[in-house]
C-alpha cells in the first residue's frame, strides 16, 4: 500500500510541472528509484557481425545510473542525443525498468531532429521489461548517418498510465558531452530539457552500435631461424580502411603473447622481440584491431629454433686429434 501512495505523488507532480513542460526544476519526489538487484540482458542481442570486412561495435554509449529513472507512458516522450563517429547505425540498447504493470509496447526511433520524421524505427514488447534496471535491445534496420553530427534516440510508448510506466535510468552531471535528455509532454510536438533539481545536467543510460570496417591483416617481418635464450626481433604493421588508430596481438606460439599492444598509427612499422626457451618450430600468429574493438584475421609465421649446438667443444674435440694424430697413427702401425 505505501507503494501505491507513493507512485500516485510521483505522478500529481508531474503532471502539476507540465505548463513548464520539464523546463522548469522539478521536485526530486518525481524520480522513481530503481530496485538495487540488477539482472542480465533478456533479450537474446544480435551478436556481433563479421559480413564481408565489416563488424559491428558500440559507437557511442553511456552506461553509469544514479539508481534514478526517468519515466516515459502515453503523451510523455523522452529523447537522448548522441553524436556518431560511424556512418552504419545498427540498433541502440536502452537500460530500463518499469512501475507498476504496463502492458504496452515501447516504440525507440532514431532522427536528426527532436520533430523531424523517424529515420529508422523499431516496436518491442513491453512486457518483456522488468522492475529492475535492464538493458533492453532496439534492433532497427540498419541506417546511413552523417559522422560527427547530432542525432536522436526518441522513446515512447502509446499509452500507460499514472500508475503503470516504464523508466529510463540516467547518470548526473552530464556524463555523455555527445547529446543531452529531453523530454516532451505533448506528444512530441515540444521538447525542452529535462531539469530535475538536485540531479543536474541527466544523461540517459544507452549505447549504439554501428558497423566498423576491419583492419587489414598485419605483416609481420623477421628472421625465421634463431637460437634459444636469444631473442629476435620481428616488424608487424598494418592499416585500417578508415585511418583509425590499431592495436597488436602477438602469440608467440610457446603458450605466451604481447597482449594488445597500442595503439599505433595506421600503417606504423612496429617492433616486438621475443625469445624461445626450447628447441622447435614456433608458429607466430599475430592480429589487429581498430579502437572500436574490430578485429582482423590471423596472419601466421612460422620460426624454429634449432639444436644448440657448443662449439667450444667441438672445437676442442678438433684441436686434441690434430694435436694427437701422430700419436694415433702410430698406436695402428704394424
Amino acid at each position: 500500500m505505501k507503494k501505491k501512495i507513493v507512485i500516485v505523488i510521483f505522478c500529481v507532480l508531474f503532471f502539476a510541472s507540465m505548463p513548464n513542460i520539464l523546463g522548469a526544476s522539478i521536485d526530486k519526489s518525481m524520480l522513481i528509484k530503481t530496485n538495487i538487484s540488477k539482472g542480465i540482458s533478456l533479450l537474446n542481442t544480435k551478436s556481433n557481425i563479421n559480413t564481408n570486412d565489416f563488424q559491428e561495435v558500440i559507437d557511442q554509449q553511456q552506461i553509469s545510473d544514479c539508481g534514478y529513472g526517468c519515466p516515459f507512458f502515453n503523451n510523455y516522450w523522452l529523447a537522448q542525443g548522441f553524436t556518431p563517429t560511424l556512418q552504419t547505425l545498427t540498433r541502440v540498447e536502452l537500460e530500463l525498468f518499469k512501475v507498476g504493470n504496463p502492458s504496452i509496447d515501447i516504440i525507440v526511433s532514431i532522427r536528426d531532429s527532436l520533430t523531424g520524421g523517424d529515420l529508422a524505427s523499431i516496436i518491442v514488447d513491453g512486457n518483456i521489461v522488468p522492475p529492475y534496471g535492464q538493458w533492453v535491445d532496439f534492433d532497427f534496420s540498419d541506417i546511413v548517418v552523417v559522422p560527427d553530427t547530432l542525432y536522436y534516440i526518441i522513446i515512447r510508448t502509446s499509452g500507460g498510465s499514472f500508475i503503470d510506466y516504464y523508466c529510463v535510468l540516467f547518470e548526473i552531471n552530464n556524463p555523455y558531452n555527445g547529446g543531452d535528455t529531453w523530454g516532451s509532454l505533448n506528444s512530441g510536438g515540444s521538447w525542452s530539457p529535462v531539469n530535475i533539481q538536485g540531479y543536474p545536467e541527466p544523461d540517459g543510460c544507452f549505447k549504439t552500435y554501428c558497423l566498423d570496417e576491419i583492419p587489414n591483416v598485419p605483416d609481420i617481418s623477421g628472421p625465421s631461424t634463431g637460437k634459444i635464450n636469444t631473442e629476435q626481433t620481428y616488424t608487424v604493421s598494418t592499416t585500417d580502411p578508415e585511418n583509425h588508430d590499431v592495436y597488436y596481438f602477438i602469440d608467440w606460439g610457446d603458450e605466451t603473447n604481447s597482449g594488445w599492444v597500442g595503439p599505433h598509427s595506421s600503417g606504423l612499422d612496429i617492433s616486438l622481440s621475443h625469445s624461445w626457451d626450447e628447441k622447435g618450430t614456433y608458429t607466430i600468429k599475430t592480429k589487429s584491431k581498430d579502437t572500436y574493438g574490430a578485429e582482423s584475421d590471423w596472419a601466421i609465421y612460422e620460426v624454429t629454433m634449432p639444436k644448440h649446438f657448443n662449439l667450444g667443444y667441438t672445437f676442442k674435440f678438433l684441436n686434441f686429434l690434430l694435436n694427437n694424430y701422430t700419436n694415433i697413427l702410430s698406436f695402428f702401425k704394424c
